[in-house]
């Protein structure tokens, strides 16, 4: 419904009621928060729904981990939840944050890596609905001591779970490691077992026997079995099944053992 008035007054501050309808955070929608760039506003943008691999694997610890942090979640009275994944590029955390986030059943706002620490700041403090945020490559993309307002709740703010992925939790061991009320979670991610990787590749081989191949090939020849390489791999059999496996890495950007 239209409002009658021309101007809303916050405080001392008299502003003009902005033009649109009102609207409320969808559950399970995913919304990227940036600025515009003709006005510099603060604003959401509505995104598509994640997509995950048809062979996306997760494991029985990484269900009970996910389980454990909407629990936690949904019971605290903290403004704050924070999770952080960490390890090697291209091993899953960024889905494992994805995945968590869908299963909080909570709106979900991903934040641009280009967004000012302040400005986060400044938005969430006028945020009253409960939101999931994901900040990706959080040792990267922001100024920490920055940051530390918002992960604390210094300013009224909503209630929040954050998930966060860094490459090397190393670059924020000083601001945010042995901090439960800013981290209450951590998951490291390394190479994934034979037994993931087999999971994987049995989308691209056709018998058992070939899945074991492959497997034991990436294993044994491959310095980073992340979940990233071991799908290209599969990929690039898949398309190439006259190459050998040697002759499909040797191209590959991947580096041996």
């Amino acid at each position: 419904m239209e409002s009658k008035y021309s101007f809303i007054k916050n405080g001392n501050s008299i502003i003009p009621v902005p033009i649109g309808n009102d609207y409320s955070l969808i559950p399970g929608q995913v919304y990227e928060l940036h600025k515009d760039s003709k006005t510099d506003i603060l604003c959401l943008e509505e995104n598509k729904a994640f997509e995950f691999p048809e062979k996306y694997y997760l494991s029985d610890s990484d269900l009970k981990f996910i389980n454990k942090v909407v629990n936690t979640y949904n019971k605290t009275t903290k403004l704050t939840t924070g999770v952080l994944f960490s390890g090697l590029k291209g091993s899953g955390k960024t889905l494992m944050a994805k995945k968590t986030a869908v299963e909080s059943g909570l709106p979900i706002i991903v934040i641009a890596g280009s967004m000012r620490s302040d400005d986060i700041e400044a938005f969430f403090a006028q945020v009253t609905d409960d939101v999931c945020i994901i900040m990706d490559e959080l040792d990267k993309n922001w100024y920490l001591p920055a940051l530390l307002g918002f992960f604390d709740g210094v300013k009224p703010t909503c209630k929040k779970l954050i998930l966060c992925t860094a490459n090397d939790e190393h670059d924020i061991d000083k601001y945010m490691n042995d901090r439960c009320s800013r981290i209450r979670y951590k998951r490291s991610f390394d190479s994934i077992s034979k037994d993931v990787a087999k999971t994987v590749l049995s989308e691209y081989f056709d018998t058992d026997e070939a899945v074991d191949g492959a497997a034991e090939f990436c294993c044994s020849a491959m310095r980073v079995v992340s979940y990233d390489n071991i799908v290209t791999f599969g990929e690039e059999y898949k398309n190439n099944p006259d190459l050998t496996f040697d002759e499909i890495l040797n191209d590959l950007n991947v580096a041996r053992k």
